[in-house]
């Protein structure tokens, strides 16, 4: 099964999303924090959903942390708003969606976890 990193403060979002991903068929790494996510072994993703706004720091820069240990990650954020500067930044690693619209976010984690075509 494919796993999913999601990174949430909130233990509300972390419960649902990840019982959702479940009966989907994903395994899920969740974590409150980006300090946590940070100790994750990447090379077992398919990819990851950080949240913008974390108690120990920014999810845009996590996921620029994440992307320099694997590049390849496919990355993207689920928030309830963030000021247009942090919005932009969190953009340039990967598409932004807004709580609680649950469903773009699945069907785009549906996408990004397919393994690559074989050639």
């Amino acid at each position: 099964m494919p796993t999913v990193l999601l990174v949430d403060d909130s233990p509300v979002v972390r419960r649902v999303l990840t019982l959702r991903l479940v009966a989907d068929g994903f395994d899920v790494v969740a974590e409150p924090t980006a300090d946590a996510a940070r100790a994750v072994d990447l090379s077992t993703l398919a990819c990851a959903v950080i949240d913008i706004e974390l108690p120990d720091g920014s999810g845009s820069h996590l996921a620029g942390e994440l992307l320099q240990r694997r590049p390849s990650l496919p990355v993207a954020f689920f928030t309830s708003g963030a000021s247009a500067a942090v919005m932009a930044l969190a953009r340039t690693h990967g598409p932004v969606f807004a709580k609680p619209d649950v469903e773009p976010l699945l069907a785009w984690i549906g996408t990004a976890a397919q393994p690559p075509p074989t050639k």
